[in-house]
């Protein structure tokens, strides 16, 4: 407080003036240490709570980690139980085959044996000597023998047993005689043996089964001799197998190209004339060098560097556009290419070959590639963002449903089967053991807990044909219930009952260890304790919330045992019982339902960290992850297949075959169609976008289904030198998909409609003309298509109204003025053009980056959707999509680029556009890769024909920048300097708007401008009464701004200059910096006085305008050094002398608050604010 004294005293305050002036600034001082105390306070609790939410997140995670070990966990025990089982499976019934081929082998040995005793006892006699020779043979396993038998006689491959069956197996070889029809005239000896043995070698893990395979085998028992046919070895198997060839890709690129139709299509080829025609110089591309050569008439680029090809130059053919997708051919979907990446293709391309824009080519190339899609893995394939499931706060009222088993071993009752069913609104389960699962056996089932619980309103199942069947559609329709269905292979759409049946299955396997066969009378013990504990969502028991009161259990049981203390409950009368039951009943529901939507919040959050917002249209072609036509537990893509209709948020309907089934996003994968040779090479000319002179954001101007723009729509800076340029191109190649025409659909922010009543807001249908009908039907199907809207029942109804656009066509809008006006206004601020343009200062280098209809990529929530209904002749509809024309549209907007952009630095946006800006090249690349990788995660597209990469020389916000300085836009200038002589009130106030958006370029442009807004004063006739002061006043306007002013961009960094000048009419400032030693403006201001204004002192209209330039550029000024140059002397003893005047005392005081140095300057050197000052004469 004793400074302020001696501050006062300072200033020549005395008595009640000092004490004043004490007492204000110390409350001041109060104030600043009371606000920086508070802030301090805030900060410290922000860092707590974020603290504690890291460690919940943390704890969140480690506990979600241990789920997923066990459940790991328990699928690998579980599939190790299951091969145990499949192999004992196994050898039992290669145990039975063979069994069943002994007793087979058996009765054909009779039968041989019955034939035998009609032959002549000399043919027994030789049969038996051919035996006994054949067991002669040594016991070797493979080799060849020379056998001489009735049947065969001749040299074969055999396979000797060291343990036979039989002495002699003869197969279905060639020559050999059938069984029933032996060589009568055998003689033993006829042929000449020709035995020669082998090392043997060991029969170790030979399958009996293979020996056995022919039904036609005869046996030969040892003690009497007998022929049978046997199997082909596996070694004659082997040789008498053929190779299946492999299958080659048909390619393009055999066709034959020679060295003269090489040279022709280079020449014929535009895009490699500048290359033909560029001097042969070496141009530096990092530590290489590259130039172009034409050598034997065939055009080279050669490129070299110190580690590529070893130092040497590396000669690359120029490739023509009719021969690059056979390059591309082969070095990817050859037998040879080996389907390998984009970088690997890439690389292997430019070994040999190059052509302008090679990388985007290859990424497109790659992309479209069949087998690649079809693929790829599916962990690849980003999920959706997850959907929230609806509330349900009526116990019973829907309920979800579904199947365990088959379980094995079955019960003792023989129960292989659990139907399982699980509450929606209290978590209350049910479990009923079955022997079968037909329709009729659930169905009674189903009936049997319904008479204890209940019937639903709903119930929710997969797609089992026991809950799908016709019986099972009449038992909802006699019961009244709405039966929901999840979507084939997805079934986190009933994730209720899963984890249920999850939980179920585990604890049902280790209750019953010891007695597995008994696991159903273990059931309703499970139940118990499931109900018992409280759910992590809701935060109660099952029972608290069916029974509102918790059941009596094993603990509290334990603890009357213990304690001998049992509660007496209070004796209370029936009504007074049930009030209190339903009064408790209702709250912990609301308990519940709020824990259930936190924990849905913070599930949500987790689950879509990695989701990317994917969206299909009608007539995408999509892949679908089915399972394999050999295993229905593995998935692969199969495709492509059509989508029919959007169904969902995230449902869609596509046709299968002859089919159309609904599925959902998670399985679905756009499939990217190769485009023909002819149109690949088309696709390479530069051709002007038709749609340009839009801007992309017209009140439901609707954009094609198909995309019509791309990479080579996008505009580069024109002095990139050729490297950088190359840098650019392989960016955009990166993130192709994120330049397009068709807007994509983001998860960042919902557009949400909060209004004032509950009674819904309809208008009568404005009439729209006849011939304007057909176009609107036309953008309301292409819409419907889109996904943008859909039909409606809603009781809001706003009209639809059609304005011509410059070109003729219709511009369809939705006029929500009765919606707008009982709407909760968002407060979301707006970025000032002021702000985004102090943050340019000292960039360089700038892209501009519009996204493709900015409102249409945000969606709306579901339960706003039908408050953006609109009527039209033909039906109404409702806006899935942010429409425009609704009060809080660019609020939302503005909000999801806040936090898209949250933490990344040299980026700004005003709206859809983001202007990126940076000093060097390699910062500006980086940044741009930064910004693009959140779009693609924001699944957000930008329009290619408005962006434009790496310039110095930008339109932003109506503004040119270029080297820190920021001019006029030359269109906005033409639209002034043609506009017509306004003539009415209106006339005027348009051109005066108009012309006002550069007023900081224009000196002094509220007194010139004045005989004009003196014209629009309430009382002045509608007609203006143009006279010289008006003309002259509108010509000074035209000729100022065709000067091309320019100012420069407020450096922060650097000290501001104010200077401050008044005249009888007006006051001016001017904010100034200097640069190269000389001041230069930054903004002009001006106002005029007004009547009292004009009886002031000059002194006081001198400190007039300084305070009044002071706040007019407080945003700049505050708390920062400047220098106040002024031309009134008096002025520059504002901090040290003694003002009589309370006027100017007042404003002495205020100006305290500024660290300024006041210099004054001539009259002569303060031209600038002088003119402000002066009235145009």
């Amino acid at each position: 407080m004793a400074e302020f004294w001696a501050k006062g005293v300072e200033l020549g305050l005395k008595g009640k003036q000092l004490t004043e002036f004490v007492e204000s600034q110390t409350r001041l001082q109060a104030q600043r240490e009371e606000r920086q105390a508070q802030r301090e306070e805030r900060q410290a609790q922000r860092e707590r709570e974020e603290r504690q939410a890291q460690r919940e997140r943390e704890e969140k995670e480690r506990q979600a980690q241990r789920e997923r070990e066990e459940r790991q966990a328990q699928r690998e025990r579980e599939e190790r139980e299951a091969q145990r089982e499949e192999r004992q499976m196994e050898l039992k019934r290669l145990e039975l085959q063979i069994k069943m081929e002994m007793k087979r082998l058996e009765l054909q040995t009779k039968m041989v044996r019955v034939q035998n005793q009609h032959e002549a006892p000399r043919q027994r006699d030789d049969q038996q000597q051919m035996l006994n020779r054949a067991s002669t043979l040594p016991a070797f396993t493979d080799g060849k023998d020379q056998i001489d038998t009735p049947d065969f006689t001749g040299e074969v491959e055999a396979v000797c047993l060291k343990k036979p069956l039989y002495d002699l197996l003869i197969g279905n070889i060639g020559g050999a005689r059938r069984p029933d029809d032996p060589d009568v005239e055998w003689r033993m000896g006829a042929a000449q043996p020709a035995v020669e043995e082998e090392d043997p070698l060991p029969f170790a893990n030979e399958d009996i089964s293979e020996l056995l395979r022919d039904d036609r085998a005869t046996v030969h028992r040892r003690d009497q001799p007998q022929v049978v046919s046997a199997v082909t070895t596996r070694a004659q198997a082997k040789k008498d197998k053929t190779t299946t060839p492999l299958r080659v890709t048909n390619s393009s690129a055999t066709a034959v190209v020679d060295r003269d139709r090489l040279i022709q299509l280079q020449e014929a080829d535009l895009t490699l004339t500048k290359y033909r025609s560029r001097p042969v110089k070496e141009m530096t591309k990092g530590e290489g060098t590259v130039h172009f050569e034409v050598k034997a008439k065939i055009l080279y680029r050669v490129f070299q560097h110190p580690r590529v090809n070893g130092g040497k130059p590396l000669r690359q053919v120029l490739v023509p556009q009719p021969l690059r997708r056979q390059v591309m051919e082969v070095a990817h979907d050859s037998i040879m290419g080996g389907h390998l990446g984009v970088k690997k293709t890439s690389d292997r391309i430019q070994a040999a070959f190059y052509w302008p824009r090679l990388h985007a080519d290859v990424t497109r190339f790659c992309r479209s590639c069949d087998i690649c899609q079809k693929t790829i893995p599916r962990g690849r394939v980003p999920k959706v963002p997850l959907q929230k499931m609806p509330l349900i706060d009526r116990p019973f009222k829907r309920v979800a449903i579904d199947l365990i088993g088959e379980i094995k071993p079955p019960s003792e009752a023989g129960h292989r089967w659990v139907l399982t069913l699980v509450d929606y609104a209290t978590r209350y389960p049910e479990a009923v053991p079955l022997k079968k699962i037909d329709t009729e056996t659930v169905a009674e089932a189903l009936v049997d807990i319904f008479s204890r619980i209940g019937v639903p309103e709903e119930i929710l199942t997969d797609l089992g044909t026991q809950f799908v069947s016709e019986c099972m559609e009449e038992v909802n329709r006699l019961l009244s219930i709405r039966h929901l269905t999840t979507t084939p292979y997805h079934p986190m759409c009933n994730g209720l009952v899963e984890k249920f049946n999850a939980t179920l299955k585990s604890t049902l396997k280790k209750l019953c260890s010891e007695q597995p066969r008994q696991w159903h009378r273990y059931i309703n013990a499970l139940l118990f304790a499931y109900r018992e504990v409280p759910q992590e969502s809701t935060g109660f028991s099952p029972f608290e919330l069916m029974y509102g009161r918790t059941v009596r259990g094993p603990m509290q049981i334990l603890k009357e045992l213990w304690t001998k203390d049992v509660d007496t409950p209070e004796v209370k009368n029936s009504y007074q019982y049930v009030f209190e039951l339903r009064e408790k009943l209702e709250e912990t529901l609301e308990i519940a339902r709020e824990n259930l939507r936190k924990s849905q919040d913070s599930g949500k959050h987790y689950y879509d960290r990695k989701a990317v917002n994917r969206k299909f249209t009608p007539g995408n072609k999509v892949l679908i992850l089915l399972p394999t036509d050999h295993n229905k537990l593995l998935m692969q893509w199969k495709g492509p297949y059509e989508v029919e209709a959007v169904v969902g948020i995230n449902d869609y309907k596509v046709n299968v075959g002859k089919k159309s089934k609904i599925y959902h996003a998670n399985l679905l994968k756009l499939y990217v169609k190769r485009p023909p040779e002819a149109v690949q090479v088309a696709a390479s000319v530069d051709e002007p976008a038709e749609l340009d002179e839009f801007d992309g954001e017209e009140l439901l101007e609707l954009g094609d289904l198909h995309k019509k723009e791309g990479v080579d729509d996008v505009k580069l800076g024109p002095d990139l030198t050729e490297d950088q340029q190359k840098e650019l191109h392989d960016f955009m190649g990166d993130f192709t998909h994120r330049f397009s025409d068709v807007p994509g659909s983001t998860s960042l922010v919902e557009h949400e409609v909060h209004l004032t009543s509950d009674v819904p807001v309809r208008s009568k249908p404005y009439p729209i003309p006849f011939q304007a009908r057909e176009s609107l039907k036309k953008d309301i199907d292409n819409m419907l298509k889109m996904g943008v809207i859909r039909e409606s029942s809603s009781p809001y109804s706003s009209p639809v109204v059609v304005v011509k656009k410059k070109d003729g066509t219709n511009r369809v809008c939705i006029d929500f003025r009765k919606v707008n006006k009982i709407t909760v206004f968002d407060p979301e601020p707006m970025p000032t053009a002021a702000d985004l343009f102090r943050r340019l200062t000292g960039s360089k280098i700038f892209s501009k980056i519009d996204l493709s209809k900015g409102y249409w990529q945000i969606p709306v929530r579901e339960e706003d959707i039908p408050k953006t209904a609109f009527a039209t002749p033909d039906g109404t509809y409702e806006c899935l999509r942010m429409p425009f024309g609704m009060v809080n549209s660019g609020a939302t907007l503005k909000r999801g680029m806040r936090k898209m952009l949250k933490g990344m630095k040299n980026v700004v946006y005003y709206w859809d556009d983001l202007l990126v800006h940076t000093e060097t090249f390699a910062e500006h690349l980086e940044t741009l890769r930064e910004l693009f990788s959140r779009l693609t995660k924001a699944n957000l597209t930008v329009r290619p024909s408005k962006c434009i990469l790496g310039t110095d020389n930008v339109d932003f916000i109506g503004h040119s920048l270029k080297e820190g300085q920021k001019g006029l836009l030359l269109e906005n200038v033409t639209k002034i300097l043609n506009a017509p002589r306004p003539e009415t009130k209106k006339q005027v106030r348009s051109f005066l708007g108009l012309a006002g958006y550069y007023r900081e370029f224009i000196p002094n442009f509220a007194a010139i401008t004045a005989p004009l807004s003196d014209m629009t004063r309430k009382g002045c006739p509608n007609r203006i009464l143009w006279g010289p002061a008006q003309e002259k006043a509108y010509q000074t306007v035209r000729d100022l701004m065709s000067r091309d002013p320019v100012l420069r961009l407020p450096d922060t960094a650097k000290e501001f200059i104010l200077r401050t000048d008044a005249s009888d009419e007006g006051i001016g400032a001017m904010l100034m910096q200097e640069h190269g030693g000389k001041p230069f403006p930054v903004s002009y201001a001006s106002k005029k006085l007004s009547g009292a204004e004009k009886n002031y002192s000059t002194m006081e209209k001198e400190c007039l305008a300084i305070v009044w330039g002071i706040k007019k550029f407080e945003l700049y000024l505050q708390g920062v050094k400047f220098v106040l140059q002024t031309d009134h002397k008096p002025l520059t003893y504002l901090n040290s002398a003694k003002f009589v005047n309370n006027r100017i005392m007042r404003w002495v005081m205020y100006l305290q608050n500024f660290d300024m140095r006041v210099e004054s300057i001539k009259g002569s050197d303060n031209v600038g604010a002088d003119f402000l000052s002066r009235v145009c004469e």
